[in-house]
């Protein structure tokens, strides 16, 4: 279990980095290779050297640390939010995770979330689903450490899917993505039938080419969850998950995140080349921590 719980953390952090390069950009499916690369020089991410993570591995790791020191609230993670863009820290952060740290340093603990179904508190699905195995209490503590940058359901509703598909995953469930269909069913149907839209264009054979402008591959969860479904139902017995996902374009780096979690869930550590590992940003950090949450919901 341990090679797993480190490979969901580390193949998070690691889909992250390869997606960081083509964030915002249009799709390149051309171009699959599994190598770290630097962002052009007019990105956003261009200050960033190859390996290095963004915003959503940040979200992970603050929630994660939090969790495996049993110390989790949601004001010490707003705390710890806020203090990260007070000292300009955050690595191309969305609106809604920026509104809210604005708001915490204007008013304190309180209401900070926006109203948005942006996919922003997606990365904080990784920590939780590796902590807590109760899915009651999965869905509380989830729901509520979202609502601390987005309050709209859908945002909420795709993490807490996405963290019940990792929790089935690491249960060895044949069919993950039914989990977080249904799981996506009882919060935002909406959701629920998109999540399995992309599944039935995957069982049917639909090429990537074919689903994009269909499904879509902006930040908005109703896309970059749909989006990550397709591709672990297409790819993931197949090399060709984590390049696909990072040359995707749009939120090429949360989709990236979120099928280097599924793919490390799934075969652990081995899932991913030494190389990868070794020259990935903080890579014993991101280690420590996953070994920190075994600890605490291993057995849960």
């Amino acid at each position: 279990m341990i090679s797993r719980y480190r490979g969901c953390m580390l193949g998070a952090a690691a889909g992250d980095a390869l997606g960081m390069p083509g964030e915002t950009m249009p799709p390149r499916p051309d171009r699959v290779t599994v190598e770290y690369r630097a962002a052009h020089r007019h990105h956003p991410n261009a200050g960033l050297s190859p390996g290095s993570y963004t915003d959503d591995t940040q979200l992970m790791l603050l929630a994660g640390e939090l969790l495996a020191d049993k110390t989790f609230t949601p004001e010490r993670y707003a705390a710890k939010l806020a203090a990260l863009d007070e000292d300009e820290g955050f690595r191309f952060p969305d609106g809604p995770v920026l509104t809210a740290c604005r708001r915490y340093a204007a008013q304190g603990p309180g209401k900070t979330g926006v109203e948005s179904p942006g996919a922003g508190c997606m990365p904080l699905a990784v920590p939780f689903a590796l902590a807590i195995g109760e899915p009651d209490r999965l869905y509380e503590e989830l729901t509520a450490a979202c609502a601390v940058t987005h309050t709209h359901i859908a945002a909420q509703a795709g993490a807490v899917s996405f963290a019940m598909l990792l929790r089935a995953t690491l249960a060895g469930n044949g069919d993950p993505v039914h989990v977080a269909e249904l799981c996506a069913r009882s919060m935002d149907p909406l959701l629920s039938s998109r999540i399995a839209t992309a599944r039935d264009l995957s069982r049917e054979g639909f090429s990537l080419e074919a689903v994009l402008p269909v499904i879509g591959n902006d930040i908005s969860v109703y896309q970059t969850l749909p989006m990550t479904v397709y591709l672990i139902s297409r790819y993931g017995d197949s090399d060709l998950l984590l390049p696909l996902a990072a040359h995707i374009g749009g939120n090429s780096d949360t989709i990236a995140f979120l099928c280097g979690a599924w793919l490390g869930a799934r075969w652990g550590t081995g899932a991913f080349s030494p190389a990868l590992l070794d020259n990935l940003e903080d890579n014993e950090r991101i280690a420590a921590v996953a070994e920190g949450l075994l600890a605490v919901g291993g057995k849960d």
